[in-house]
């Protein structure tokens, strides 16, 4: 039999057992479903954590030195917001209170937890079309806006409203009536996701001191250089404030939930455990190949072809695993993307980045496994085999 370069060995060996073939690829396509599993949740995770904070309707924010992240808000005085207004640049400055409290489902009497935004309804904090339609809504006495990505644990609010019916509930004890719906997204900090105006905030949350805000949103002037502004607030606000850019507040929340939280930990080893099934699937099933057809590649050895040559056509099988399982998998990862965007409200999306890093990392995997398996075949001598 004459091998030349241009015969497609590695496909050949691969297809000559067509059974050995589709369980390579499933091995190769469920590491890769479980990886993508991974990678989604812990974007998920991230990503909704800071589409709160991507809603800011500012440029600059003034937070507490201590300030870790949103769900754990701290206070800080509300005369800074005074302070920060007579700076050059600062066009407006606006309060945004934020504070957990619990939720009773009307039906079932069920005790949720809420994270509820206080603003300032003729200058909102947050970018949100129902606070510039509704907003003398939530003028109103005891009134709140409900985030509809809110778990379904709270009650059928949204379905209420649509009906045309109002619903009405309590928070920590007041009576409490739901004038509006939004869609800001769920977070990991809370159940439910409301808005309300900072009179109410008082309302609801009678020990909280009208002196004490959590986050104080700076509105600049146009054309203004934000990092200029940032600087000269620095030098004005008290050792125990910080001015922080929307990305430096985003990048604040992310790390929390990366480094001080479990979550991190969980999904890498997630990745890392996919990326180990992978890597033992296709090492294995290349290493039966190489067994298989011992005396084959010993032949074409004793016909001068080099070690790289034959290695290559193990290495070749390894990346052919890897390409043709990818698409499969990425079909199914989209569709359990989908699943879990439906049951848990997560913002679980594929993206080319994603898509793309693990194509490469299944390449780099599989080659590596690919090389590990050559290793009979590159101590091969071929007079012992004859």
């Amino acid at each position: 039999m004459s091998w030349s370069p241009r015969t497609p060995v590695a496909w050949l060996q691969l297809t000559h057992k067509p059974m050995r073939l589709l369980a390579a690829l499933a091995g190769v396509g469920f590491a890769n479903v479980l990886v993508f599993f991974q990678m989604g949740l812990s974007g998920a995770l991230y990503d909704s954590q800071k589409r709160p904070i991507q809603q800011i309707n500012g440029q600059l924010v003034l937070v507490p030195r201590r300030y870790t992240n949103l769900g754990e808000p701290l206070n800080m005085p509300r005369s800074q917001l005074a302070r920060a207004l007579g700076v050059q640049g600062v066009k407006a400055v606006t309060p945004l209170y934020v504070a957990k409290i619990d939720w009773i489902n009307r039906d079932s009497r069920q005790k949720k937890q809420a994270l509820l935004f206080g603003v300032n309804p003729d200058n909102p904090a947050l970018r949100l079309p129902v606070l510039q339609e509704q907003r003398t809504l939530l003028q109103r006495p005891n009134s709140v806006f409900f985030d509809r990505s809110s778990k379904s644990a709270a009650g059928p609010v949204a379905e209420t409203l649509a009906a045309g019916q109002s619903y009405t509930t309590e928070l920590r004890g007041q009576t409490a009536q739901v004038v509006g719906i939004f869609n800001l997204g769920l977070t990991f900090a809370a159940d439910i996701n409301l808005i309300t105006s900072s009179s109410n905030v008082q309302t609801f949350l009678p020990e909280l001191s009208n002196d004490d805000i959590q986050l104080g949103v700076i509105q600049l002037e146009p054309g203004v250089s934000v990092r200029r502004v940032q600087a000269t607030l620095e030098h004005f606000m008290e050792p125990s404030v910080q001015v922080l850019t929307i990305p430096q507040l985003l990048d604040r929340e992310v790390a929390h939930w990366r480094r001080n939280t479990s979550f991190g930990l969980i999904f890498n080893l997630g990745v890392l455990v996919g990326l180990a099934v992978g890597a033992i699937i296709v090492y294995q099933i290349l290493y039966s190949d190489v067994g298989d057809h011992l005396g084959e590649y010993a032949t074409m050895k004793a016909m001068g072809y080099a070690d790289g040559f034959v290695v290559g056509i193990i290495l070749q099988e390894s990346l052919i695993l890897a390409s043709l399982a990818f698409v499969p998998s990425v079909l199914v990862s989209m569709g359990l993307y989908q699943v879990l965007l439906r049951s848990t409200g997560l913002l679980v999306t594929m993206t080319f980045g994603r898509a793309g890093l693990v194509f490469a990392i299944t390449l780099v995997i599989c080659a590596a496994s690919g090389w590990l398996a050559t290793g009979k075949l590159r101590r091969l001598d071929p007079a012992e085999v004859f």
